[in-house]
């Protein structure tokens, strides 16, 4: 049989003329299978699927399996792992799929190869008769070394029959993780969300284990390589994160965010030459972004180009802007500017003073002299506190090659 997956609800409306057909002809249907039952109750699920069976040479479907894919965190190997459940089995003790009268062995057959090719770690079976065919005929298809089966339970009840006992069945992966290492790909988004929300609250073991799930499963998930950069910059991994950025980059050249990021992750590696590159590019696009112009200046500035960093710093002179953060960039450039200056008229006096009077200031110090000029007592801050300026509480961004200390709100800013 061909397998067609149904897991939107415009799919779902489209079928219901073909489901209410199988529905009226199957003799093990129930309410719980029946499409008005499933149109209120799929919705309010985070993933569901439902198998649509049909053979090549007909257009109308002979089966349907409803399923769901329900993911948690297993607490051993801090791995997410997926768990398959069926649907249309609620308090029926039978398997929820509905079919066409004499074709269900095919059908579970063919359901059963689909299975096995899915990314799960359990695949769940409440409430069932101790004498399915259905069920047993996938449990025979699904029969495996690597599986485990267990009965997880067993229950009396049922519509009107107290005295009937049902199961609940479990079957799982020996080692207790996904099928082909990989999360069901209904999950990935999930897994996403889930990694985000530990970020924020700080839990970085789990946040991480999860980023890195959602890219193993999704290569091309931008955002969950952009929040695991972010994850590393926090923990001190700034080669990492940049290496992250970098790749991010060669998918989304003017992504200016990236960018800015890897110019932060190169500062805090000491690269500053590589980083006034970085910064210098995106000023290109963006020149009024205050901002970077200042880290660009810093970067210089750290990378020995005296003169340029200063150039850069007086630039803000030429930018009209009333952004809070371009004001704040211009008066600590301003402060830079002259820390600068009056750090080199102190250096080159005291070059002057050195060796044609070092005889004489000895001869003074000896008498208990001092010459006029040293009563000049400037503080001057070391290129290196230009790392460390005072910016506004908003903006997300490391000066200093040193790892930031994460909390909450920061990570919530950061996304």
């Amino acid at each position: 049989m061909i397998i067609d997956i149904i897991e939107s609800a415009e799919e779902f409306e489209k079928i219901r003329e073909n489901w209410d057909k199988l529905y009226h002809s199957d003799p093990e249907s129930h309410p719980c299978l029946s499409w008005e039952w499933l149109h209120q109750y799929l919705p309010r699920q985070l993933s569901w699927f439902i198998l649509a069976l049909r053979r090549a040479e007909d257009q109308d479907y002979h089966a349907f399996l409803p399923l769901r894919v329900a993911t948690h965190r297993d607490r051993r190997s801090g791995l997410f792992c997926d768990e398959i459940l069926l649907v249309g089995n609620h308090g029926t003790g039978r398997t929820g799929l509905l079919c066409a009268p004499g074709l269900e062995n095919e059908a579970m057959d063919a359901s059963a190869s689909f299975i096995r090719r899915e990314n799960w770690a359990s695949l769940r079976l409440d409430y069932l008769e101790l004498s399915s065919v259905r069920i047993e005929r996938l449990l025979h298809a699904l029969a495996d070394e690597q599986f485990i089966r267990e009965d997880i339970g067993y229950s009396a009840g049922g519509s009107g029959t107290p005295d009937r006992r049902i199961r609940c069945l479990l079957l799982r992966t020996r080692t207790g993780r996904n099928l082909h290492g990989c999360l069901n790909q209904r999950s990935v988004d999930i897994v996403f969300e889930r990694a985000m929300d530990l970020h924020g609250r700080g839990k970085l073991d789990a946040a991480e284990t999860g980023y890195r799930q959602v890219i193993h499963a999704a290569p091309k998930h931008t955002y969950a390589r952009y929040g695991l950069a972010q994850l590393c910059t926090d923990r001190g991994n700034h080669a990492e994160a940049e290496h992250l950025y970098r790749g991010l980059l060669s998918a989304m050249p003017e992504a200016d965010k990236i960018q800015h990021r890897l110019g932060d992750a190169q500062m805090a590696q000491a690269s500053y030459r590589e980083a006034s590159k970085t910064f210098e590019d995106l000023i290109v696009r963006r020149p009024h972004l205050g901002l970077i112009r200042y880290k660009l200046a810093v970067c210089l500035l750290a990378a020995g180009q005296k003169d340029a960093a200063i150039a850069t710093f007086l630039s803000f002179e030429e930018i009209i802007s009333d952004d809070p953060d371009h004001l704040r960039c211009k008066l600590r450039s301003q402060e830079a500017v002259l820390r600068l200056k009056m750090r080199s008229g102190m250096e080159g006096e005291r070059a002057t003073r050195r060796a044609p009077r070092g005889s004489l200031l000895q001869a003074d110090h000896r008498s208990g002299n001092t010459p006029a000029g040293s009563s000049i007592s400037v503080q001057l801050l070391p290129p290196a506190a230009l790392l460390q300026p005072s910016l506004p509480g908003g903006a997300s961004v490391h000066l200093h090659a040193k790892p930031s200390q994460f909390d909450s709100r920061a990570s919530r800013r950061k996304h």
